[in-house]
């Protein structure tokens, strides 16, 4: 999808700031996306009227906390982006079963913490007010085991698990590259659950259509690490990667390899298989 160059530039200049900071973690005032750990968090804060039972009371305000956190990590799903600068709340409102399953996936989402503090408070009836906080964490990929959902499978699967026959994912070639690293060499690129790599002359040669959705559904489509030293540590980079080096990011925030490189990434076994990590810097 096509997005004007003014949009980039809004997105760029929001983003720019944290990127610089750590380009794995995107931290906004109410939440953060991990991507190198694959989960999203929010944090809501809540209080509760004076009802008379102090144990009452931090239930309410607890309640009140957990609500407003559902709120804002919902708001943080909706910005994370889906593909290229497209976001999961645009492809929600575009696709009903997509946003029927999204939404499904939020109400898994696991508390990591969970407080309730009393403040003095001499305007109150008790003296002191209760302040409770709590944040909710969901996974974004597969590779993320924190939540027995994620947003990857729920925003790209068409069909809810055994419900049709799969396509039997391909095995990776005992003699081949075990997985593929794409050196960014520190180009700034917005991550996202499903990117597009590109070669110099606009072809497609890598993306969410040519991976199968059972690689998709255990492994995802795409993973972050900072370096490419830290790419080769990963489970999934198995014992010979092949690493790319990319040749610039396109206003769209799509990858682009050399035609070279992007024949290579498009005829690997292990590409099919989502074994394909990004490394950012």
């Amino acid at each position: 999808m096509k997005m004007p160059f003014f949009s980039f530039i809004c997105t760029l200049s929001l983003s720019l700031s944290v990127w610089a900071s750590d380009p794995l973690v995107e931290t906004g005032p109410n939440g953060s996306i991990d991507w190198s750990q694959g989960y999203v968090e929010a944090t809501g804060q809540g209080t509760s009227r004076y009802m008379g039972n102090r144990i009452q009371e931090e239930l309410m305000a607890k309640q009140a906390a957990r609500t407003t956190a559902q709120a804002r990590l919902l708001e943080q799903v909706n910005g994370i982006r889906l593909t290229g600068l497209s976001t999961l709340g645009a492809h929600s409102q575009s696709d009903t079963r997509a946003a029927t399953r999204i939404k499904g996936t939020l109400k898994g989402a696991k508390t990591v913490s969970e407080t309730a503090i009393w403040h003095k408070d001499e305007s109150s009836r008790r003296g002191e007010v209760v302040l409770a906080e709590i944040t909710l964490r969901l996974c974004v990929s597969p590779s993320c085991r924190e939540t027995s959902d994620d947003l990857t499978t729920a925003s790209l699967a068409e069909t809810p698990p055994n419900t049709k026959q799969t396509e039997k994912a391909p095995s990776v070639e005992t003699t081949g590259p075990t997985a593929v690293i794409i050196d960014l060499n520190k180009a700034l690129y917005l991550p996202a659950l499903a990117p597009e790599v590109i070669d110099e002359n606009d072809v497609i040669v890598y993306s969410q259509d040519m991976v199968s959705e059972e690689a998709v559904r255990e492994k995802g489509l795409i993973h972050y690490t900072k370096t490419v030293d830290q790419a080769k540590t990963l489970s999934i980079s198995g014992k010979s990667p092949v690493v790319l080096t990319a040749k610039r990011i396109t206003k769209d925030n799509r990858i682009v390899l050399s035609q070279n490189d992007g024949q290579t990434l498009s005829g690997l076994p292990a590409a099919k298989l989502g074994r394909v990590i990004v490394a950012l810097d």
